[in-house]
């Protein structure tokens, strides 16, 4: 079977007609027109004059057209039986891409099964419950060209990852908790981090608002008993101290 496209387009042969001797003339007689002044005695001339050069351009114009159909014909026929097989070989390929693109898309379903086998495996190892698949999902993995193991070392990768992360943030002196919710959304240490750094400075900025009012606010004086232990003390104590109430020995 051939598929060689195979053409055989004998040049048009060009058109023989007084062009050169036309041109001389016109170029002659319009110049003559140009200059020429008719008076109201000489409308009838410059009728005639005007009707002998659109008489001639119209002579020009029919034989363009005429012959501009002649040389397009065979073209436009050619045209045609191109359109022609070009849609029949659409037809075909289009039936050949939509099997492939039915393969390619049973080959993804399997590999993704396969990533989300493994992510179950190397997720089970770990004591952290908010990575999803879906979350760290790497399009290139679903690449006929991605081994297994190369996807395997970067999902655990992720998880060793996020455990040293939640160490750093459990680290902070405060509001860890808000940090590692943000880390949990996330995924980003930094992100963590600024979300705890800004917890710290909400909480700085209430407790100045706080002081600022209470030293505006009357004091009073309570004397009062209680029985606690050594170390409720000196957490009352601490109170007492950031709040800036006046402990008094009774």
């Amino acid at each position: 079977m051939n598929f060689e496209l195979k053409v055989e387009a004998p040049k048009n042969k060009p058109v023989i007609w007084n062009y050169d001797e036309l041109k001389e003339n016109l170029e002659i007689a319009l110049a003559d027109y140009k200059n020429r002044i008719y008076t109201e005695d000489m409308l009838d001339e410059a009728k005639a004059d005007r009707a002998k050069l659109n008489k001639l351009k119209k002579a020009i114009n029919d034989e363009r057209i005429s012959r501009e159909k002649e040389y397009m014909q065979p073209f436009l026929t050619f045209k045609d039986q191109a359109k022609e097989l070009c849609d029949m070989i659409d037809s075909a390929s289009s039936g050949i891409g939509e099997q492939l693109d039915a393969i390619e898309t049973k080959r993804v379903a399997e590999k993704m099964k396969k990533i989300r086998t493994l992510f179950n495996e190397i997720a089970s190892l770990y004591p952290i419950d908010f990575i999803t698949l879906e979350k760290i999902l790497n399009d290139k993995w679903l690449n006929k060209g991605t081994s297994e193991k190369a996807i395997s070392k970067e999902i655990t990768d992720f998880f060793e990852k996020a455990v040293k992360d939640l160490e750093i943030i459990k680290k902070m002196p405060k509001f860890s908790y808000e940090a590692e919710q943000a880390y949990k959304d996330s995924l980003d240490l930094n992100k963590a981090l600024n979300e705890g750094e800004r917890m710290a400075e909400i909480q700085a900025k209430k407790r100045q608002e706080t002081q600022a009012n209470a030293e505006n606010e009357e004091k009073y004086v309570f004397a009062f008993k209680c029985e606690i232990t050594l170390s409720q003390a000196q957490a009352l104590k601490a109170f007492c101290v950031e709040n800036k109430i006046t402990l008094q020995n009774i």
